[in-house]
């Protein structure tokens, strides 16, 4: 039997400043994003821009002090988050941060 696994380990730099937002269930979570270089791109695209959010309270308080430019390591897993708008249900995959380091 396999063993089943979602982890997830991003090094790259802070793309502007992490934000924290209230979700409607009354939970708490900061996003931000990460930038990666590619190393050799094969389209015009030369980076890869990822989506990362914090839910465990120690994740967030760190989260809140990058600034725009930290290299910045962050362990976690994929995750699709699903939310409704007016035009539908709308949904993101997005890093779910477990563990952030300044590298």
């Amino acid at each position: 039997m396999a063993e089943w696994v979602n982890e997830v380990v991003v090094v790259g730099r802070v793309a502007g400043e992490p934000s924290e937002v209230e979700l409607p269930s009354g939970d708490a979570m900061v996003k931000w994003r990460v930038v990666v270089p590619r190393d050799k791109p094969a389209t015009a695209v030369t980076v890869d821009t990822i989506d990362v959010v914090a839910f465990k309270a120690g994740v967030r308080k760190k989260a809140l002090w990058l600034i725009e430019g930290d290299i910045v390591r962050v362990e976690g897993a994929l995750r699709r988050r699903f939310w409704k708008t007016p035009s539908g249900v709308a949904s993101r995959t997005e890093v779910e941060a477990s563990l952030l380091t300044r590298a």
